[in-house]
């Protein structure tokens, strides 16, 4: 060990003190060595009594330590706390071991955005990691990077395998219940012999992984199922995601006892996101179950069209067989992961349509004689911006290949180790972007309103078109919110919407990836808590919006605008072609939960929306007194949670603007 990692871990920075031992090797090779590190210096986290599953709750070997500065991060590899780290090395007075950490940095420090994947949980339960071991090994090495490959990640399974060892030495000192330290004993090392271990293996390979989703559990695990029930220890593995504020997980369409299972063990919990795989067939009991689930104001389950994003994959990606396209699971908020196979995007990119807008009406409302020509002016201008977003990711994407590594992913996810790549470097089965569109329904409410105001009434010059808008005058707010407007079911302006999202959906599948691995630009309409942030930085827009307020949180109506009620809004939202969006297309509803009066009521309206082209809907059940309530009182309101923008939070946990933002969405009632 040379003086910089010796300094590092005198400091308790294993994971740096790692990265710098041997600096002659590749960037794979001293990321494993720093994940193995990490291992090795790791506390087994505290044990909840009474619990079935072990990691447990918030404390977990990579977030157990706020003392240090440099640790492990499941999408970005790893994390500094760039001030923490400068403190530690002045207080020792060794100010040029943070030079060199912030030197190595830099060369991945610029490279933004997320992925979300799911590791091949079922192969896990299946194989044991044991097996893993042994593919590694049987590597044959033709290159001195082949060796660092396969000596990286056997150095990194051998940690992994030493830390389950502590950890089950902990449980005993403990007297953690037999039947988990027994199980622990064999996962998930070895094959998993009984569901019950199956879910100890599911829960402990999410720890290793870092906390992202949890896959397809039902269809993971269905070969293991005996009549158990489970759902307690289901309902402890969703908490123990719920703890660590982490995101997805997807059951069905091959329904089972462990679907019903999953149903009722999400009841009260935010967390995870529940996708539920929809097709003709499902039993009736479980829409009883996800109506009850809804009525106990947790959120879950989301709908997921199943047949339509299984059309739209294979259109997309005809090469996909369908033995891995019955792997999808929506990651993050809902980003397409096919579990176990893909390197995914969550989001790479956020295209403002709104900011984009604004900037080409001022300057181009008085140059354009015809709206048809001012339309086509803002279709060119966003599908400019939106090519010019993906060049970027492009690059994003190459960099992250050669500086940032993965090696846990690299080994928990198909195909990484048989074609000894990295994840970050087209080792998965498939790889593809993620970018997101911001503003989509505040631009069409937009269009429309320049469209009658402008250029069919003539009301307005250009310039007092503009300057009115800048000043917010009322008088002209309230004839901006009488324009047509979309999710009322107004045919014209839901066909004028669909052609301009068509146009720029549509570069996703025409622009080509430079990159050889990258399957391809994929676009998601979830808006998670961007819609804040894009609103923010935008003036007052024609679709009535106030400067700064935010844009719109799903493809629904803007809030307040869906004023004919829930099954208008959706057929508005059915005419967008979301048949384009392969990162799936949110749409939030908010239904009073004194008027949602039987699954059969549930059914209707998610089947509905589904056989008119729908491909996602999340509901949230409560009543506009609740959310006033709890805006005014957000103390007597800590267990409301509500759908935000492709994900489910505690109301009081947003910012005051998503608070507002949610208050004034349409709550509808008796359809």
């Amino acid at each position: 060990m040379n003086r910089l990692s010796e300094f590092f871990l005198s400091i308790d920075e294993p994971y740096a003190a790692a990265l710098f031992e041997h600096e002659e090797k590749g960037y794979f090779y001293r990321h494993c060595a720093a994940y193995a590190k990490w291992f090795d210096c790791a506390e087994p986290p505290e044990y909840q009594k009474g619990e079935l599953l072990y990691p447990c709750g918030d404390r977990y070997f990579r977030n157990n330590y706020d003392r240090r500065a440099v640790k492990p991060q499941y999408a970005l590899t790893y994390e500094v706390d760039d001030a923490l780290l400068k403190k530690k090395c002045e207080q020792t007075g060794n100010i040029t071991a943070y030079e060199k950490m912030h030197a190595f940095r830099e060369k991945s420090c610029h490279i933004y955005g997320w992925t979300h994947g799911s590791p091949n949980y079922k192969r896990i339960v299946k194989e044991g990691l044991a097996s893993y071991r042994d593919r590694i090994a049987a590597r044959k090495c033709e290159t001195a990077e082949d060796a660092e490959f396969r000596e990286g990640l056997l150095m990194l399974t051998d940690a992994m395998s030493r830390f389950a060892a502590r950890c089950r030495e902990y449980l005993l000192s403990v007297s953690a219940p037999a039947v988990l330290t027994d199980a622990l004993k064999q996962v998930p090392f070895y094959p998993a012999r009984s569901f019950y271990e199956g879910l100890v293996c599911w829960n402990t390979v999410f720890y290793f992984d870092g906390c992202d989703n949890l896959g397809c559990l039902d269809a993971g695990l269905e070969h293991l199922y005996n009549g158990e029930d489970m759902t307690g220890v289901i309902g402890q593995l969703f908490s123990n995601m719920d703890s660590v504020g982490m995101w997805s997980c997807a059951i069905g369409p091959g329904y089972n006892e462990i679907t019903r299972q999953a149903l009722v063990a999400i009841r009260g919990k935010r967390r995870p996101l529940l996708e539920l795989r929809v097709r003709e067939n499902m039993p009736d009991d479980l829409w009883v179950l996800a109506y009850e689930g809804l009525m106990s104001g947790c959120t879950h389950p989301s709908f997921y069209n199943d047949k339509a994003i299984h059309d739209m994959l294979h259109t997309r990606f005809p090469y996909i067989p369908e033995e891995d396209l019955s792997r999808f699971c929506g990651g993050g908020c809902t980003e397409t992961n096919l579990e176990g196979l893909t390197h995914a995007g969550g989001t790479d990119f956020d295209v403002n349509l709104l900011k984009i807008f604004e900037e080409y009406m001022k300057e181009n409302l008085s140059k354009k004689e015809s709206f048809e020509a001012f339309f086509e002016g803002m279709c060119a201008a966003a599908v400019e911006e939106t090519a010019r977003e993906l060049d970027k990711i492009d690059e994003i994407y190459r960099y992250r290949s050669i500086y940032l590594p993965h090696p846990m992913r690299t080994m928990l996810f198909d195909d990484c180790i048989d074609k000894g790549r990295d994840y970050n470097n087209g080792g998965t089965r498939y790889s593809w972007t993620m970018n997101s569109e911001s503003g989509l329904i505040n631009v069409i409410d937009s269009l429309s309103a320049v469209k009658k105001l402008y250029y069919t009434e003539k009301k307005y010059t250009a310039q007092e078109f503009i300057s009115l808008l800048a000043a917010e005058d009322e008088q002209f707010f309230r004839e901006l919110k009488k324009c047509p407007c979309f999710g009322t079911d107004d045919e014209e302006t839901d066909l004028m919407g669909a052609e301009f999202a068509r146009r720029v959906f549509t570069v996703y599948r025409e622009k080509k990836p430079k990159l050889e691995f990258l399957d391809g630009f994929t676009l998601t309409e979830h808006q998670f808590t961007r819609y804040e942030g894009t609103g923010a930085c935008v003036g007052a827009t024609p679709d009535g919006r106030h400067c700064g307020q935010p844009t719109c949180d799903s493809m629904a109506a803007v809030r307040g605008k869906a004023v004919q009620g829930p099954t208008a809004m959706l057929r508005s939202a059915a005419r967008l072609p979301q048949n384009l969006v392969d990162g799936i297309s949110v749409v939030n509803l908010t239904l009073s939960k004194s008027t949602f009066s039987s699954p059969a009521v549930l059914r209707g309206l998610v089947e509905g929306y589904f056989a008119m082209g729908g491909i996602q809907l999340q509901i949230t059940l409560t009543s506009e007194e609740e959310l006033l309530d709890a805006l005014e009182n957000p103390d007597q309101h800590g267990d409301l949670i509500v759908r935000v923008g492709g994900f489910s939070e505690y109301f009081v946990r947003l910012s005051p603007a998503l608070r507002q933002a949610i208050v004034e969405r349409d709550v509808h009632g008796t359809m």
